[in-house]
């Protein structure tokens, strides 16, 4: 079991399959695609539990996307976490059987995607999220799409998507996280359930 940071945004931690399937603006984390227009960003994870998305289990993950450590070894149990604010982290959602997508699937899934892209990153709410800054989001998700390539270190370099799952446990009630003062700078082993929290 590991966990992933996630480097979008949720403002409704008590609807948390609401709020992940289209931009909801920066709490507290500000990594992701920066827009222009007030400092926004997004992260495409935010669009992971689109109904589409879920249908066919796949999913985008940012560590899944980084060219140094690809492709990343097959996960039984990947949970995925949020910081909201100063060193506070949320467990959201756990991913099963988690393995990466690779390049040469790429030409099949764009074909997948391609018809219902609308739908799942271009709705009414997603235009709403960035106002005149809109055209510049369509252009940057279209890049994505046409990528051939799952991981780079190129801000918009990747494919929409990055990882295969089985089964996706979405959490109603997000659980709230430690941080182990020992491993602070090490995101992927530097939170922990409370002692007297059973997962």
């Amino acid at each position: 079991m590991r966990y992933a940071r996630t480097y979008g945004s949720i403002n409704q931690p008590h609807a948390t399959q609401d709020a992940w399937q289209y931009p909801t603006a920066p709490s507290s984390d500000t990594f992701g695609v920066p827009i222009l227009d007030a400092n926004k960003t997004f992260g495409l994870e935010e669009f992971n539990f689109n109904p589409h998305l879920i249908k066919e289990k796949i999913a985008y993950i940012p560590c899944y996307a980084t060219a140094r450590y690809y492709p990343r070894p097959y996960m039984n149990e990947l949970r995925l976490i949020l910081k909201t604010s100063g060193s506070h982290h949320i467990h959201y959602a756990t991913l099963y059987d988690v393995s990466p997508i690779l390049d040469n699937e790429i030409k099949e899934l764009r074909n997948q995607i391609i018809p219902v892209i609308e739908n799942i990153y271009f709705g009414k709410q997603t235009q709403d999220f960035f106002g005149v800054d809109f055209e510049n989001f369509v252009t940057t998700l279209n890049r994505m799409r046409d990528s051939d390539i799952i991981a780079s270190n190129h801000d918009h370099s990747p494919f929409l998507v990055n990882v295969r799952y089985k089964k996706l446990e979405i959490l109603k009630n997000p659980k709230s996280l430690k941080t182990n003062p020992r491993n602070v700078n090490q995101w992927k082993i530097n939170v922990e359930f409370p002692l007297n929290h059973k997962t």
